[in-house]
């Protein structure tokens, strides 16, 4: 099954800015409901690979690949280490956050059923 015509525009639009509910307003989708109608489509299966293979197009065609914008990012760092640490710290903050490095999820484990919570009332 091929995506839709207004699926189609929202990806195109969607690869602009990366902007879920932008991309579905440009799509022509209702303002009202362009916030829901990104969050829907970016879990769609279909819309999810048509998003990934346009990027790999883009990628494939400007030769710009994660290793070639790490690669980039560390130049920065090490040119702008010393006279503007700033931008060096942007840099390697980007290099960071791009790894998973920076996590902003809290994980919990552990072993919790209705019974136990049941048993402490």
């Amino acid at each position: 099954m091929a995506l839709t015509a207004k699926q189609q525009r929202f990806v195109e639009e969607y690869l602009i800015d990366l902007n879920a509910t932008q991309a579905a307003i440009r799509a022509g989708y209702s303002e009202n409901t362009a916030q829901e109608q990104g969050s829907r489509l970016l879990s769609n299966v279909m819309v999810k690979e048509a998003i990934e293979n346009r990027q790999e197009k883009i990628q494939e065609k400007t030769q710009v690949t994660q290793e070639w914008v790490i690669q980039q990012y560390m130049d920065i760092i090490k040119n702008c280490k010393e006279v503007e640490p700033n931008t060096a710290k942007g840099a390697l903050d980007s290099v960071a956050k791009h790894l998973g490095m920076f996590k902003d999820k809290l994980e919990i484990t552990g072993s919790l059923t209705i019974e136990n919570v049941l048993e402490k009332i």
